[in-house]
């Protein structure tokens, strides 16, 4: 792995991961105002649907594009990753297409029979026309990250959210008076418009960046191969988070007795407290992706050290900001809520799920690396029977306990999914959880860091807050930093026998 490439990739990612999400925040809370806790449940549940189309029409073909290109480009045959590209380019269009065709065919009964909400229909039909955009936007991206080169991706991200604003600004001031279906439909146009404009961005830049070989015929049916696991996956995955929200809001109903009730407490959680628990992960989002080609790159040479390390590396890291993060949370997630939102729901969400922000984290990073190594299968057994046992759980315990009993759906779903994906990712690389180092140490520090942070009145304002969130962070940090091992590897250390016999043992693994 080039360290310095990687280094900077990364800077860049998590730089624009960082305005995208700021951006994105700054619209949530604007929506939120306008829309209310009730609209935001709305406009979760449009997404929803919009999301299972998403899958549709992407079908694992960017994952396919970034592993095969990588693959060929580490193996020296560049003609094969331009065909690679070619045949993900046309599948991408094909299935763009159809999945536009189908939901703006059918919006009308998605938006009565699933929505429960005619008038979400308009909205619907908006959003259809991404498609297509999206699915070859997403294709170009795993070119560009498949060959180190992040730059395109962030630029066309950045560009995308400008545009995303600009419209869904003005469409709140020009139609918050004209009914909820416009101003809806005229704010998922943004979306529509901005994909647009990303995906001839990216267009353009590769027509400048182009693999200046002729181009040959990946391998028969590779595209297949890696495509419809993930597609599989995703297809699963995606159904059973939609049936998932569809029963939130229901279930919550049960308990209060009122739909609008059920709907405003699921648009708090899953339009304001979600996003803003993910707000930080930019840099997390921004290493899950740099790192699929790093690992295919290492294990397509069968280099299990160096595959070993990196993913080592990964996990020490994502544990030691992830706890760092929930703390945070922890300490102001009450705040948060009423500045942001203005909400007492939202408050009392952001505290309880504070703590299982480390393992929603983790569960982000594991995926990506099992895809890097081949195991979307493993990754699909794992989610599916998480995604189960939530539908299961929600049908139960939420009538009985209503959204803090969803709320204990969540920490329990989120602690079994990380837990099942870390294990299948340590026993792949043949490494052991190294407690010490990633967990106790980020504990140790979060108990020292709250311990000098209660002496201080840093609560009451919003200027408090921001100073004692970065007292607060740089005493973990400092600390953290402190106690780090004097090794360079955050993986115990291991003699070369060792090695040796680990690398043999994973090859046969990995292969």
């Amino acid at each position: 792995m080039n360290n310095r490439k990687f280094f900077q990739n990364a800077v860049l990612m998590t730089g624009t991961g960082l305005v995208l999400r700021a951006a994105g925040l700054l619209l949530r809370v604007l929506l939120a105002n306008v829309l209310g806790e009730e609209g935001m449940g709305l406009y979760s549940l449009t997404f929803t649907v919009y999301n299972l189309f998403i899958t549709l029409a992407q079908s694992g073909i960017a994952a396919a594009v970034t592993r095969l290109v990588a693959q060929y480009l580490a193996l020296k045959q560049p003609g094969k990753a331009k065909g690679a590209l070619r045949g993900c380019l046309k599948w991408s269009a094909i299935l763009g297409g159809g999945a536009c065709l189908v939901l703006f065919c059918g919006s009308e009964f998605l938006a009565a029979r699933w929505i429960g909400n005619p008038g979400c229909a308009f909205a619907l039909r908006m959003l259809a026309f991404s498609l297509p955009f999206m699915a070859v936007s997403g294709c170009y991206n795993g070119y560009f990250v498949s060959r180190r080169e992040v730059k395109p991706g962030c630029l066309s991200q950045l560009l995308e959210q400008a545009v995303r604003m600009a419209i869904v600004t003005a469409a709140v001031l020009l139609f918050r008076d004209q009914g909820f279906s416009m101003l809806l439909g005229m704010v998922v146009l943004a979306n529509t418009v901005s994909e647009g404009v990303s995906c001839l961005f990216l267009a353009a830049v590769s027509r400048k960046k182009p693999l200046t070989v002729p181009p040959e015929k990946a391998e028969r049916g590779s595209i297949r191969r890696i495509a419809l696991p993930v597609a599989a996956s995703r297809y699963l995955s995606t159904a059973l988070h939609t049936t998932e929200n569809m029963l939130i809001p229901m279930a919550i109903a049960r308990y209060t007795g009122d739909y609008s009730i059920g709907l405003a407490q699921f648009g708090a959680l899953k339009g304001m407290a979600i996003p803003l628990l993910f707000f930080p992960a930019s840099f997390l989002t921004a290493l899950s992706s740099l790192l699929v080609p790093e690992v295919t790159d290492t294990s397509a040479r069968e280099d299990w050290r160096s595959t070993r390390s990196i993913v080592g590396r990964a996990l020490g890291i994502t544990l030691a900001l992830s706890v760092m993060i929930g703390g945070v949370f922890f300490l102001y997630g009450d705040l948060l809520g009423q500045v942001l939102f203005r909400s007492d729901t939202v408050s009392m969400m952001l505290r309880v799920l504070a703590p299982i922000t480390p393992f929603m984290y983790m569960d982000t990073i594991a995926d990506g690396l099992l895809k890097g190594l081949d195991r979307q299968s493993k990754a699909l057994r794992n989610n599916t029977i998480d995604s189960t046992l939530r539908i299961l759980l929600i049908t139960f315990a939420v009538p009985l306990f209503g959204i803090r009993g969803f709320l204990g759906v969540m920490v329990f779903s989120n602690i079994l999914v990380a837990s099942l994906n870390m294990g299948t990712l340590l026993r792949a690389c043949r490494l052991s959880f190294q407690w010490k180092d990633w967990l106790l140490r980020p504990l140790a520090a979060v108990g020292l860091a709250t311990a000098v942070w209660a002496l201080l009145p840093l609560r009451g304002s919003i200027w408090r807050m921001i100073l004692g969130t970065a007292f607060w962070c740089a005493v973990y940090l400092l600390f953290y930093w402190l106690t780090l091992p004097e090794k360079n590897s955050i993986m115990k250390s291991k003699d070369s026998k060792e090695v040796k016999k680990h690398e043999t043992t994973t090859a046969g693994l990995l292969r």
